[in-house]
């Protein structure tokens, strides 16, 4: 077998051994595995061999080593070293082990370690940001050791192709930091606020008239519209025939929007089953809408539900080269797309968000990453499936997401798929998985000097000094991950401090030969106290007083910034028994200042998306596919909702009536315009729409079931009778005007007979 051949089975089955004589010949997995017995798992390792091929030498093993070296073992029964997944990963794509230019020093290192070297100061993907052992002493420290990378020296090399080519080492002494380092730069202090490019949102005029419509549309991807409506067309057609919508109607993209505003009404009024939106009665609707489903959709409750069992993505095609997933065409998968892809039923159209952001969205000075969940409790795992505990939501998809500090606009995500897929993404091997995400999420913000904001699962020191070298500055909560951060230094100076006081060690980081920069890291000491488990950890002893704060950053000073507001239970003396709340404020560092002001805007996003009623709680479905498409639905809105707050002038005015009156409710009245906008569509065309939308056509209920297949149901309900008795009055009033119709023809052709003459 080949190289590549080789370590792709070794990849799947380990240990494995390929028989003598078939060195050459084609591999057949399931052979393999069922004359050598493979187990699929071997201590979270592979074990690759090879035995030898021709004559006396076909009884002895050749062992495969990190520098392609053959050794002949003592006996049959070898110790065999175990290659890490990123070494056979490394291997997959050569047929010339020898010009890896990767290679491990010795095999002996390989077969000591212990650790998965793709992350190993960072943690893997699957590691908590949050761990309940904040300050676990269990990773070395190295605060002050000089690390020397291969990298480049030029800034614009240094732009494209990010390395690690830095040497520093961390002051001895608390040092304050009083001169920003943007001003040491050249950039300046000064930020600039978000902007919204309506030039490239692909909206015509008529959409651009509306006042809610428009912040919707900006952020779907509205190029995929017109080929989604035809694909549903094509596929309903084929379940239903003409049937598939009242009057025998294309699905266009008019109606598809219609059928979008129909759930943003769902959402707005939660509690009833989905046959009673139209026809519910004002008591039933608690908050009714300034508008009837019943007399202003262009879909009946049959057109609703024969759309929703035939609905699907659009997807990427084998057929096709990739050209862009925001496109009206079909498209190819990018390349590195795993083929047969898990998630091809959702990949094109999160890719097609992210470019649709990307292009219509430009971000202000303040970034914070953080993730969100897509939550899911199915009798199915999906693909990518993640119990992360310390979540609100915390079964479902994990996703690493970016948002605009100022107006709190989500523009970038990475859904995470797994340890082993996302270990070989791009950057990975080279800075490991943490560090590499961070990069791939900041890559088209390159030399534009924005300012970073993340919490634990993203801060290092590594972090902070590459995007220096792109030219973003950053200010990242350091935890577990503090190779390279003076941390114990920081921890033992902090201890006897008192409540709003820091200390701070600086580098200076040498960036080129002729040019360094600075960077700090900071241990604020906050109001609160710790558990007894941090007690432990940290050594501070349960009379420690405060909570401290450990931050890397590359931007901002140690000078008084902002006090910090908190609020304080004290017991309350006129009460005894009773605590009241109290506000208090501590000092804080300018750098501490800017950290707390950014971090949350992405958890104060997630809770505008599942709120008290999320889409996952109207739209109820057995189809993983569907749940991840109402998610990002609820993204969208509420990005076009923060939008309206931020840009538009009526949306200003009811944020700022909302301050004053915390009855004012921004977001009811934001999604009762969009959806009757939604419903009303401009996109509506003259064969849309449908003056007599309660037409139930056949007396059947179609309904969606866990597979997204329609069942057929008997008419015993009352809503079934109601129904047919509708059916029978229009039939008799129709048969009445017949007759009327009738009589008067025959009235008017007696007075024709009587008006002529006499024969």
């Amino acid at each position: 077998v080949t190289a590549r051949e080789f370590f792709a089975q070794a990849l799947l089955n380990a240990p494995v051994r390929v028989p003598a004589g078939s060195f050459n010949a084609e591999w057949n997995k399931a052979t393999v595995r069922k004359q050598h017995n493979i187990p699929d798992v071997f201590c979270g390792k592979v074990t690759a061999y090879i035995r030898g091929s021709g004559g006396p030498a076909s009884d002895r093993w050749k062992v495969l080593y990190d520098d392609g070296d053959e050794t002949e073992p003592a006996d049959t029964n070898p110790e065999l070293p175990h290659v890490s997944l990123q070494f056979l990963r490394s291997y997959h794509a050569l047929d010339n082990f020898p010009e890896f230019p990767g290679r491990v020093a010795s095999s002996t290192a390989v077969q000591s370690s212990t650790e998965d070297p793709i992350d190993s100061d960072t943690g893997d993907m699957d590691s908590d940001d949050e761990s309940e052992d904040e300050f676990d002493e269990g990773a070395p420290e190295d605060d002050e050791t000089e690390l020397v990378v291969d990298g480049a020296t030029d800034e614009d090399e240094c732009l494209s192709t990010p390395t690690f080519n830095h040497t520093f080492k961390w002051s001895k002494e608390h040092a304050e930091v009083t001169l920003d380092q943007r001003v040491k730069d050249g950039v300046g202090t000064e930020t600039w606020n978000p902007k919204l490019r309506w030039d490239n949102s692909d909206l015509d005029d008529s959409v651009m008239k509306t006042g809610y419509l428009k912040y919707f549309l900006l952020f779907f991807p509205v190029l995929l519209l017109p080929i989604w409506a035809t694909m549903l067309q094509r596929k309903g057609f084929a379940r239903y025939g003409d049937s598939f919508i009242t009057g025998k109607r294309r699905m266009s993209v008019g109606l598809l929007l219609v059928w979008f505003g129909i759930w943003v009404f769902m959402l707005l009024n939660p509690g009833l089953q989905r046959h009673e939106y139209w026809n519910a009665t004002p008591d039933k609707l608690k908050l009714l809408p300034n508008h009837d489903l019943t007399e202003v959709t262009s879909l009946s409750r049959h057109d609703f539900d024969r759309i929703l069992s035939v609905f699907s993505l659009p997807t990427y095609s084998d057929d096709f080269e990739f050209t862009s997933a925001h496109s009206g065409s079909n498209c190819g998968p990018p390349e590195g797309t795993a083929s047969p892809d898990p998630l091809c039923a959702v990949r094109r159209f999160f890719d097609a968000c992210n470019e649709r952001w990307a292009s219509v969205f430009i971000p202000g000075t303040f970034l914070c990453l953080d993730e969100s969940m897509f939550k899911w409790l199915g009798r199915f795992r999906m693909p990518g499936w993640m119990k992360v505990g310390r979540k609100p939501d915390s079964i479902g998809h994990e996703l690493k997401t970016l948002a605009c500090g100022a107006c709190k606009i989500l523009f970038r995500f990475e859904l995470q798929e797994g340890k082993v897929p996302d270990n070989l993404k791009k950057y990975v091997s080279n800075f490991g998985a943490t560090t590499a995400l961070v990069l791939r999420m900041l890559e088209g913000l390159k030399g534009l000097s924005y300012i970073l904001i993340a919490d634990s699962w993203f801060g290092s020191t590594k972090t902070c000094i590459l995007l220096l070298t792109w030219g973003i500055y950053s200010v990242l909560n350091v935890k577990t991950a503090y190779r390279l951060f003076p941390k114990q230094r920081l921890m033992e100076a902090l201890k006897p401090k008192g409540k709003g006081e820091h200390v701070s060690f600086q580098a200076e980081v040498k960036m080129s030969a002729s040019r360094s920069k600075t960077i700090f890291g900071v241990g604020h000491k906050g109001p609160g106290k710790m558990s007894k488990k941090h007690q432990k950890s940290t050594g501070w002893g349960p009379d420690a007083v405060g909570v401290p704060l450990l931050l890397v950053s590359s931007v901002g000073t140690t000078l008084p910034g902002d006090d910090r507001a908190y609020r304080s239970h004290i017991p309350d003396e006129e009460c005894p028994g009773m605590m009241k709340i109290v506000k208090k404020s501590c000092t804080q560092p300018v750098v501490v200042a800017i950290w707390r002001l950014i971090f949350h805007i992405i958890d104060g996003h997630n809770r505008q998306r599942t709120g008290t009623v999320a889409m996952h709680d109207v739209w109820r479905t057995q189809s993983w596919e569907h749940r991840d498409f109402g998610e990002l639905l609820m993204v969208i809105l509420v990005n076009a909702e923060n939008a309206w707050k931020y840009f538009d002038t009526v949306g200003k005015e009811f944020m700022c009536l909302f301050r004053a009156d915390k009855k004012v409710n921004p977001r009811r009245q934001f999604l009762h315009n969009l959806c009757y906008e939604l419903i009303t569509n401009p996109m509506l065309n003259e064969s849309d729409r449908d003056n007599n939308t309660f037409v139930l056509g056949e007396d059947a209920d179609i309904r969606e079931d866990s597979g997204g297949t329609t069942t057929t149901r008997g008419s015993g309900s009352k809503s079934k009778k109601r129904a047919r008795k509708t059916i029978v009055t229009e039939a008799i009033g129709e048969a009445a005007t017949e007759v009327e119709a009738a009589t008067i023809e025959a009235e008017a052709a007696a007075e024709v007979l009587l008006s002529l003459p006499a024969p």
